[in-house]
Formats: structure tokens, C-alpha cells, sequence
């Protein structure tokens, strides 16, 4: 039997980034655990593209959930980072984008809340060739675009 490869995705994010938004942008079918509106412990989703099919977890933005990124983020193919683009990359971003690079993850950084007012999204330990995606995840723009360029790359990696 010839079974194709299924591609793990994790959608990662500091508090009220926009994960969870970003996340049913993406998918047909979705799961999330929460308390409260805010995510505790996973969001889960998954789509086919070109009959490839590929899950989606979203973590909890929340630092006392930073295990739950740790378990999610295990033998991950991509990451999406959102950012809060009216906040910058805040600290937790910042950790989040370092162990990336460690790892050598490929991943694409969704500026979102772009209809808000937006800084300049700059890092050192930001790699050159990131793609930043503006969006705003609330009404889907940029969102498919910014996921169909982290498949390009997973493909190219």
C-alpha cells in the first residue's frame, strides 16, 4: 500500500494573537478545547491540499500552557507564528521564533490584525527569508494565502 505522507502543522502565537481564528480559517472540519473563550490545552483541524492531507494543531497562547506548545510542537513539519501586529513580537513570540530556528522548522509569520493599528515586525533572530503574511485572521484575508506558502516550503525543505 502507498500511503502518502500527512504533514503536521502547528499554529503557534503569543495570548489573543489569533491562533484559534487563523486555525478555522484554514480548516473544514475543527476541534477546540476551551475555557472561556481562551484555548487551555489544543485547537485541531485538518484539510486535504492536492490530496495530501495535513493537521493543524493550535496552541494555547498563554504561558502557564507553554508545555502544551512543547508536546504539540514534537515532530512538527511547519509552524505558522502569529503575531499580534498592533503589539509587535512580544517575548513569548520571540522564544517561540528561537526554538524554531533550532530546530530548523520551516515557518511563515502571519502579521495579523492588520485592519488595527500595525508596527514593523523586525527580529534578530528572525531568518531573512521568513515569509511575513499581513493578515486579518477575523475575516480570512491573507490567511489561505499565508498557508498554501508554508506547504511551498515544507515541499522545498
Amino acid at each position: 500500500m502507498n500511503r502518502k505522507k500527512e504533514l503536521k502543522i502547528v499554529v503557534l502565537g503569543s495570548y489573543n494573537s489569533g491562533k484559534t481564528t487563523t486555525l478555522e480559517n484554514i480548516c473544514q472540519k475543527k476541534t477546540k478545547i476551551e475555557y472561556k473563550g481562551t484555548t487551555i490545552a489544543l485547537d485541531y483541524g485538518n484539510v486535504i491540499v492536492a490530496d495530501e492531507k495535513i493537521h493543524i494543531f493550535g496552541s494555547p497562547g498563554q504561558e502557564r500552557f507553554e508545555f502544551m506548545r512543547e508536546i504539540l510542537a514534537h515532530k512538527i513539519d511547519g509552524a505558522i507564528v502569529v503575531i499580534d501586529s498592533s503589539k509587535g513580537l512580544v517575548e513569548s513570540d520571540e522564544v517561540i521564533i528561537e526554538k524554531l530556528n533550532l530546530k530548523d522548522v520551516p515557518y511563515v509569520l502571519f502579521a495579523n490584525k492588520q485592519d488595527l493599528n500595525s508596527c514593523e515586525i523586525e527580529h534578530p533572530q528572525l531568518r531573512p527569508d521568513t515569509p511575513i503574511i499581513p493578515t486579518v485572521a477575523i475575516n480570512g484575508q491573507g490567511v489561505e494565502q499565508g498557508f498554501l506558502t508554508l506547504v511551498e516550503l515544507i515541499k522545498n525543505n
